[in-house]
């Protein structure tokens, strides 16, 4: 079973990254920069350490499941992602096809640029789609509307609380998600986002 994760955020509440269990006990040992300015969902989980030679008493830690920490002053906050990821494309996606719609394993799923690489077409988030491997043979060197196929999705630049939530933990908590869903900006594009919404 794979281990909680603990959520970090600003602590203005900006989602920032997920942490083990293990890298949130060192952020709640510091007093200084970086360290937890304040915490919800007290004791989720029990963090365990050593045993005293002294008392024969193992120490533990409680860590909870969300976290808001005071990064140095200088550190630049992401509200987007910024730039291209190919792996974050496909799960943006919702792991199907951009063009017919099938659902496709991550491994098998190729990204195409919609307006060509040969074309002046960059690589981005806003130009780059996951699809199946048969729609970015048969699209080929063309734009969506030269081929006839028409774009099932609209690509965007996801914020950072959607990344987050697109490379969850199995084991996201209800208080987790609703630190998240806050700031979901894109809910209407992708059903997945949405669903998450609802819930």
């Amino acid at each position: 079973m794979r281990q909680p994760m603990v959520l970090r955020l600003h602590a203005s509440g900006i989602p920032i990254d997920w942490l083990t269990l293990e890298e949130a006990a060192v952020l709640m040992s510091r007093a200084c920069e970086g360290g937890v300015v304040w915490s919800d969902g007290e004791a989720a989980y029990r963090l365990h350490g050593g045993t005293s030679s002294l008392t024969g008493r193992q120490s533990f830690i409680d860590i909870p499941e969300v976290i808001g920490v005071s990064p140095p002053v200088h550190a630049m906050l992401a509200f987007e992602h910024t730039g291209f990821n190919r792996v974050l494309c496909k799960y943006r996606e919702g792991l199907c096809c951009a063009y017919c719609g099938v659902t496709v394993t991550r491994q098998a799923l190729t990204i195409d640029h919609i307006l060509p690489r040969s074309r002046g077409g960059r690589l981005s988030m806003l130009n780059a789609v996951a699809c199946c491997q048969r729609c970015n043979s048969l699209k080929g060197n063309r734009t969506p509307e030269e081929a006839g196929m028409a774009l099932l999705l609209k690509p965007f630049v996801p914020t950072m609380a959607e990344v987050l939530y697109m490379t969850r933990p199995k084991t996201m908590t209800t208080r987790q998600l609703w630190y998240l869903k806050c700031q979901f900006r894109n809910a209407s594009l992708r059903a997945y986002l949405t669903q998450a919404l609802a819930a």
